[in-house]
């Protein structure tokens, strides 16, 4: 005899909430899926056949699910991913940006990466990954619009 999932409870709030979410033009695909298994759930469908509409894993059906009922439409959102942290903080963008407002050291006639990178003690790669970042050119060709 087959279990039968735990039915879930849902404020109208959060049925609302569902149902935009499913509507949304503008929403992550996947958080749209999410929202559309859960909802199936709510319909009593049972867990089988909303996985195999949606082509996902009874487990996966019954982590959003469950994710659902313990934290409502805000557990169907990624949660933070372990990952090596940042190596420089937002300390070091100040830094760099502040520096790139004070004029180059003698002899030179504007900043580089190398030169910023001397002065803050640091790699030169750290220095254009943010650079690059901040979408910040040093000593490239800047575009004016205007066509020759």
């Amino acid at each position: 005899m087959p279990r039968k999932a735990k039915k879930i409870v849902c404020q109208t709030e959060s049925l609302h909430e569902l149902q935009s979410l499913v509507r949304s033009k503008t929403a992550e695909f996947r958080l749209v899926e999410r929202a559309k298994m859960v909802l199936a759930c709510l319909n009593e469908e049972p867990i089988h056949a909303v996985a195999s509409r949606f082509q996902a894993s009874p487990n996966t059906v019954i982590t959003w699910r469950n994710r659902f009922a313990q934290s409502g439409v805000c557990g169907l959102m990624d949660m933070p991913r372990s990952g090596r942290p940042p190596q420089y903080s937002t300390e070091f963008r100040e830094t760099v940006l502040q520096l790139l407002e004070t004029p180059p050291p003698t002899g030179q006639r504007a900043w580089n990466g190398v030169t910023i990178a001397r002065t803050l003690k640091v790699t030169d790669d750290a220095v254009s990954r943010l650079l690059r970042k901040e979408g910040i050119r040093l000593g490239g060709r800047r575009d004016s619009g205007a066509t020759p």
